[in-house]
């Protein structure tokens, strides 16, 4: 009897002395979030509930050809040996092969242990108990698990039921706020890669006072690979966007120049609440500092909104290209922070002008069309003259506010300019009997307030009455002349608040002194021939009082002050050539001709 009550004494000292927390069993107690590298693994339903897991649903983690792949776990605090020395699991694999199970310091990978065990019988589930009594406690909060460890075969495996000792006090504690500098040992960071990234916490290469990310986008990682910082929580108090006080900075090492870097900021519990920018290292094998300007949104991705909170981010190195094309990369990043104030633009009566055809004379940098997703406008053949380039502006009828748009770098002083001159063609062979209309607008915003742009915006609408053939019109924003905050202008087609698709085109859009304009200030010269071979006629020159052509580089080539009949080109180099004259009348006349 006295046997009895020992063995009894022995079992319960054992249960009470390895006493197990739930990791994970991927049903009812999900306490922990398993990653993956370059995989994570996911939820799915049991493949073969048998034996000792009859289980509903187990972690599925598909094994690539990295050598080095894993799922892993990070934690809050350090795990405490107190409460049991045993982490168990069961494993389904379709091979016979070795499980290592390892436990790291997350803030120093060099500080670890490790405990291998074999899966002598494929294709069942198996129960595997790794045994870490010489381990200390308070040291190691991530831990590893490597299947098929050490080698490069593809399998898919599927774990369950991931218990072991309890973690908890002498850990992380502080709350992961901006600026993010990776230097307090009492902050989990909370690096969460994904699409095949490898990010850990290590000491500057540059500089071994600093502490530093790391970031290694494997050969084989997705064109979006990325790391976020914050964990799942994200930080505690939401990045302060405003209008005017968008810009984030991240000091980066990069191995190359030109590397362009996507930074995403989003709320930490609604995915679809984010804003991306990006823009490209300068310098190679060294650190700078980069400057996010989220008013300037990524194509295809959601503008600024400052009703949101965004308080998670994640950042994206050689963003959009696959590891395959560049083989691995490794960059490393410091110091996170919330900027604040955009600089102001400076207030300029510059020129804003663009003929679409890189001859020098355009001076807008980036065009954008809209419908739905801001793309980059599309520049075709004129449709009524092939040697002539124009804006293409195709509603595609999925989007009730289609339209064009570009930022300046600069304020627009309209003081001095305040009239947007403009060429448009308007097909017959659109459908105007319904909600589309013969309407052209032009809306001027600010740009600074992203998505709210609109709230600024001042608006001019004018009637194409004329359809197949190119007619020039003027929008007069000078009773708006003392606004100094316009950056953006917004070219819109066929009115809005519809879906009714429709083609249009325009072109030579500029920006003119109101000073001796008239409603027909500026037209098209009757040029030929054109395309021209030695030379070319102006009909009707007698009524202008003179000539300028200018090459593709926006140089003055010829000069005419008393217009001759003809104008010899066999001089001029093969090429386009803009031709600007000024009439008796005052009024301005403009055309290009191409020189064969």
């Amino acid at each position: 009897m006295k046997k009895i009550h020992l063995i009894l004494a022995i079992v319960f000292f054992a249960v009470t002395a390895q006493a197990q927390y739930i990791y994970n069993d991927f049903d009812a107690n999900q306490n922990e979030t398993f990653l993956g590298w370059p995989n994570a693994p996911t939820v799915v339903a049991n493949p073969n509930p048998s034996g000792i897991n009859t289980s509903a649903n187990v972690g599925q983690w598909v094994r690539t050809t990295e050598q080095w792949a894993h799922a892993y776990l990070l934690l809050d605090g350090k795990i405490d040996f107190t409460t049991g020395q045993t982490f168990s699991l069961k494993v389904w694999s379709p091979i016979a092969c070795v499980v290592l199970f390892k436990l790291e310091d997350k803030n120093n990978g060099a500080i670890f242990v490790e405990v291998p065990q074999n899966i002598t019988t494929p294709n069942q589930w198996v129960q595997l108990n790794f045994n870490f009594a010489t381990a200390s406690s308070g040291v190691y909060d991530k831990i590893v698990i490597f299947f098929d460890f050490a080698t490069t075969t593809d399998n898919t495996f599927f774990f369950d039921d991931v218990t072991g000792p309890e973690y908890s006090g002498g850990g992380p504690s502080n709350p992961v706020v901006l600026p993010v500098t990776f230097e307090d040992p009492l902050i989990n960071y909370g690096l969460i890669d994904f699409g095949g990234n490898f990010s850990e916490i290590v000491t500057d290469p540059t500089n071994p006072s600093n502490t530093v990310a790391k970031t290694i986008k494997t050969a084989l990682a997705e064109p979006w690979a990325g790391t976020t910082v914050g964990g799942t929580a994200g930080f505690p108090t939401p990045i302060p966007f405003v209008p005017g006080s968008t810009l984030m900075t991240v000091d980066v090492w990069s191995p190359t120049a030109g590397t362009p870097i996507r930074l995403k900021v989003e709320a930490y519990n609604d995915p679809n609440i984010s804003v991306e920018t990006e823009t490209n290292t300068t310098v190679a094998n060294a650190w700078e500092t980069i400057t996010f300007d989220f008013m300037n949104e990524a194509p295809g991705t959601a503008e600024i909104n400052f009703g949101y909170s965004y308080n998670k981010a994640s950042i994206f190195f050689n963003f959009d290209t696959p590891g395959s094309v560049a083989g691995e990369q490794t960059y490393y990043w410091d110091n996170m922070a919330f900027a604040g104030e955009n600089p102001e633009k400076p207030l300029m009566a510059a020129d804003v002008q663009d003929n679409f055809e890189n001859d020098g004379w355009g001076t807008i940098p980036s065009w954008k069309f809209q419908d739905p997703e801001l793309v980059d406008l599309t520049i075709v053949n004129d449709p009524l003259n092939a040697a002539n380039h124009v804006a293409n502006y195709t509603r595609s009828g999925s989007f009730e506010w289609t339209n064009a748009q570009f930022i300046l770098e600069h304020r627009m002083d309209l003081t001095v300019r305040n009239i947007f001159q403009i060429r448009v063609l308007f097909p017959s062979t659109n459908n105007y009997t319904g909600g589309l209309t013969q309407k052209a607008a032009i809306k001027l915003q600010n740009s600074l307030l992203g998505g709210n742009a609109w709230t600024t915006q001042t608006e001019i609408l004018q009637d194409v009455t004329a359809l197949d053939e190119w007619v020039t019109l003027q929008f007069d924003f000078s009773s708006v002349s003392d606004r100094t905050d316009y950056d953006q202008v917004v070219v819109q087609f066929g009115g809005e608040g519809h879906f009714v698709p429709a083609q249009f085109y325009f072109d030579d859009i500029e920006l003119l002194n109101p000073v001796g304009i008239s409603s027909n200030e500026i037209s098209k010269l009757d040029i030929s021939p054109n395309p021209a071979n030695t030379y070319f006629r102006i009909t009707n020159s007698d009524h202008l009082k003179t000539v300028e052509v200018f090459n593709i580089t926006g140089q003055r080539v010829m000069n005419f002050n008393d217009v001759p009949q003809q104008i010899s080109v066999s001089s001029l180099p093969k090429g386009i050539y803009s031709i600007k004259a000024t009439g008796y009348d005052g009024l301005q006349y403009v055309n290009k001709v191409v020189v064969q």
